[in-house]
């Protein structure tokens, strides 16, 4: 099968260098650095940081997350996907929801979730959250400051805040049916340690812990994977990106499975051949209009460098104006109050819209 092409991503950076380059008060800037690409490559990477800096979320710039599923006790889940690979894009949480997963029920219910920037530490929950909407809260951190349990250490008398595997430890698989019932959430250790040389380690196979540590070379690449009994580990990249979640899931209980959205990293351009992806060609211009005035910005000729000011102004206005493209439908990220302040009104199911004939109130 041929590789996927984006179609919504044709023009080439080579494009757009040859498009500026022609215009005579920037042609200098080019000949001063001879044939060298590195110039227009940091100009490109300086453009697409610009227009990413802002806290837009575009919708080409959308990336969904692996997903995962509560655990005992664990606030904490390295991001890994099932191919193995370490989550190293992702630069903010947009939004999210959590799917009851092993209910029977069709559709499915679902909760939604809470996206921030920082969430503490917990042990436990201290609210109960069986009628909150959203049911959880949650965060991104680096991989290498989340919670990892430490294997065969017990769950007393240790550095370690408990829930630890060790010899005949079982995970279960917390997705599926049993006997053709949904399935409660599995009384297992947590689901990641870091190994006795540094690595950190995510469960990604179910099985029964064998009589020794799993333990791989320091500095072991990220999808290296090594048996413990029936169970495999795989490394994660120690600075790629996790989750935190509050509150934190009891020993038992529903299985909610997190599907979580969020906004790539700025894509650094390499060559010249590359598209402009993931920006889509109807924003070239204004990446072309971003990419010009950079380039004022580094020209060796001071009458040119002060055409800088007010060619980023209009720049930043191109920005504004890439924006405002990806703005124009209604936002639905709001709150419908159930009653005016002073008390009385009619109740939300009074106004039908799509998620019409699902009971009120919506989960």
């Amino acid at each position: 099968m041929a590789p996927y092409v984006n179609t919504q991503s044709t023009v080439t950076l080579q494009t757009v260098v040859n498009t500026v380059k022609n215009m005579g008060d920037v042609e200098p800037t080019f000949n001063l650095v001879g044939s060298s690409v590195e110039f227009p490559l940091a100009v490109a990477n300086d453009v697409m940081n610009a227009i990413l800096s802002d806290n837009f979320p575009y919708k080409w710039n959308d990336i969904f997350m692996p997903q995962f599923v509560t655990n005992s006790f664990q606030q904490d889940y390295a991001g890994i996907y099932p191919n193995g690979q370490s989550v190293t894009n992702l630069s903010w949480l947009e939004r999210g929801v959590v799917i009851d997963i092993n209910n029977t029920a069709l559709p499915k219910p679902y909760r939604e979730v809470e996206v921030g920037r920082q969430l503490p530490q917990s042990t436990g929950t201290f609210w109960n959250s069986a009628t909150n909407n959203p049911l959880f809260l949650v965060n991104w951190f680096p991989n290498n400051t989340l919670y990892y349990g430490t294997w065969g250490v017990g769950n007393v008398g240790s550095s370690s805040w408990g829930n630890n595997p060790g010899p005949g430890a079982q995970f279960f698989n917390p997705v599926g049916l049993v006997m053709g019932q949904a399935q409660s959430q599995p009384d297992n250790p947590i689901t990641q340690i870091q190994d006795a040389n540094g690595n950190f380690l995510v469960v990604t196979g179910f099985g029964i812990c064998g009589n020794s540590a799993p333990v791989l070379p320091a500095n072991s690449a990220p999808g290296t994977t090594v048996a413990d009994g029936t169970v495999t580990w795989t490394v994660v990249d120690p600075y790629g990106m996790g989750f935190r979640i509050l509150p934190v899931p009891a020993q038992t209980g529903v299985v909610w499975q997190f599907n979580l959205w969020g906004q790539a990293l700025p894509i650094r351009f390499t060559s010249l051949k590359q598209t402009l992806f993931p920006l889509p060609d109807q924003y070239e211009s204004n990446f072309r209009q971003m990419f010009t005035a950079q380039c004022y910005r580094y020209s060796p000729e001071a009458k040119v460098r002060e055409k800088f000011e007010r060619e980023w102004a209009l720049a930043m206005k191109a920005l504004v104006d890439c924006r405002k493209k990806s703005d124009r439908e209604l936002e639905e990220n709001v709150f419908t109050p159930d009653r005016g302040i002073m008390g009385g009104g009619p109740g939300r199911s009074r106004f039908l819209g799509p998620q019409w004939p699902f009971s009120y109130p919506i989960n």
